[in-house]
């Protein structure tokens, strides 16, 4: 699979729309992130935000806004429509379906943007392509546990897709309009892990990745991922990962 361009969390107002009659002459993964509306085989179908769309080339690709918003996330690119990887993982061409784990989802597109630019994008990206189309097109044991889950992962989402953020448990439940108690019960029911915990994960994970794929100094890395200094970014990431960031980085160049 080659990339030829994405975009993570491009905003619009509620009125934009895209209309090709002849599609975009590759192959593209539209991710909602907003309700939205797509039209296929001449029908029009509001969708829910958390949804997507896998388009053949050539598939006309017509969609848009809903609400006062519209925010997607794209990947365009070239693939083999008959590999035998899109029956293993039930991907669907030129159907909308819902994602299981938008934050999953989101994840993968971060490391793929970082790939798309680095000296191993050839032995990367085509990998990152798959993980991201399975990922978005995986079925099964990702129903919703409450009225809030949606919100709940939006904002999981936003966690992931941000881990410089300055998140706190009171912020978050906050926009919740939730008590801060009552938001970290919902938060661990749902998925497993308290906020905090999952704040912390987000950090510790974008510091490994540019521990081990960048030559940026430990002070960089601890400002990159959202740290007011590296005395306090060195002991978490120490005590999540059982090494100091040197060490991290060493065993990721021995790798």
């Amino acid at each position: 699979m080659l990339l030829h361009s994405m975009g993570i969390g491009y905003r619009h107002d509620g009125s934009f729309s895209i209309n090709r009659p002849n599609g975009s002459g590759d192959n593209l993964l539209l991710i909602f992130c907003t309700p939205a509306y797509v039209v296929t085989a001449g029908n029009r179908q509001k969708l829910p935000a958390g949804s997507a769309i896998l388009y053949s080339k050539g598939t006309p690709q017509i969609y848009g806004g809903t609400g006062a918003e519209y925010i997607d996330h794209w990947v365009h690119f070239d693939c083999a429509e008959n590999d035998i990887f899109f029956d293993k993982t039930g991907a669907v061409f030129d159907t909308p379906f819902a994602v299981p784990s938008l934050s999953d989802a989101e994840r993968v597109l971060e490391l793929l943007r970082l790939e798309s630019v680095s000296d191993t994008r050839a032995e990367c990206v085509d990998l990152l392509l798959r993980l991201l189309i399975a990922k978005t097109a995986e079925t099964g044991g990702n129903s919703p546990k409450n009225h809030h889950s949606d919100r709940l992962r939006a904002l999981r989402a936003e966690i992931y897709g941000n881990p410089a953020g300055h998140f706190t448990v009171e912020e978050l439940a906050r926009k919740m309009s939730l008590s801060p108690s009552y938001f970290q019960t919902l938060y661990k029911s749902e998925f497993g892990v308290s906020c905090y915990e999952d704040i912390l994960k987000a950090k510790t994970e974008l510091a490994e990745y540019y521990l081990k794929n960048t030559a940026l100094s430990v002070s960089a890395v601890a400002e990159l991922c959202g740290y007011e200094n590296d005395v306090h970014f060195m002991r978490q990431f120490k005590k999540r990962t059982g090494k100091t960031p040197s060490a991290a980085r060493k065993a990721g160049a021995a790798g």
